[in-house]
């Protein structure tokens, strides 16, 4: 694993999820900017689905089979794989739950239903448990047409009811594409591989901000966080793999 790789794999996460932040500093709001009932909102939807709780097993099954398919199935090497690959997923997840417990940044649609006058204050919101935050939502959401806020968006935001920063879904997808794009280029798989997979991350990152879960500074740190915990994963793997390879 080269310099170059990771250089390479750096840029093409973390630059375009930082141009996030630069349309911020310039007033750009990028919640609400789509009509929520229409395909473009209903595309990011399922782009956050491929990190969700049953979306990142099937992703991560689909991305296990394209960076093993051609290199060798030896017991030992598969459970190396999956342990980096696990121990960088695990790693950025609790770093994620201790983050958001600390810095407690209100989500973009908490501090919106506040405007609209839904929702009383985004402290009171957040002092009260999770539960009961989706109890309060989901009345709070009765009088909103799905015109304006589909039912699919309203039932997404009752069970993300935790804080904002950082954005887990961006974290994982981070992670995930860190770690399958320094792996693939390790393995010298086509560069396109790793142009998809970068383009697939950096769009539930995007997501997350066209549907109100998350603010630029959340998706930015979470990207950085996420190459960091999947490079480390990538660099374990690739040293284990070398030194099976000699026995």
């Amino acid at each position: 694993m080269t310099l170059r790789l990771l250089l390479l794999v750096c840029s093409l996460l973390i630059l375009p999820v930082a141009l996030a932040s630069l349309a911020w500093q310039w007033q750009w709001h990028w919640f609400p900017l789509l009509d929520l009932d229409e395909p473009p909102a209903l595309l990011a939807y399922g782009l956050t689905l491929t990190v969700g709780k049953l979306g990142i097993g099937i992703t991560l099954l689909a991305l296990s089979m394209l960076a093993l398919h051609r290199g060798r199935r030896r017991p030992a090497l598969l459970l190396a794989f999956f342990f980096c690959l696990f121990a960088a997923l695990g790693g950025a997840f609790v770093t994620k739950t201790v983050a958001k417990l600390y810095f407690k940044e209100p989500r973009p649609y908490v501090l919106w239903l506040v405007q609209q006058g839904r929702l009383a204050d985004s402290a009171s919101f957040y002092a009260i448990p999770e539960a009961a935050r989706e109890q309060q939502l989901q009345q709070s959401l009765l009088g909103v047409s799905d015109t304006q806020i589909p039912g699919w968006l309203k039932h997404h935001w009752q069970e993300e009811v935790n804080y904002s920063f950082p954005s887990g879904h961006s974290i994982a997808a981070m992670t995930i594409a860190g770690f399958f794009c320094l792996v693939l280029g390790y393995r010298r798989q086509p560069a396109w591989h790793l142009v998809a997979l970068a383009g697939w991350a950096v769009a539930v990152c995007y997501s997350r901000l066209l549907l109100g879960l998350h603010w630029p500074a959340d998706i930015l740190a979470s990207s950085v966080l996420g190459v960091l915990f999947g490079g480390a994963g990538a660099w374990a793997f690739s040293r284990l793999d070398q030194r099976l390879g000699e026995t």
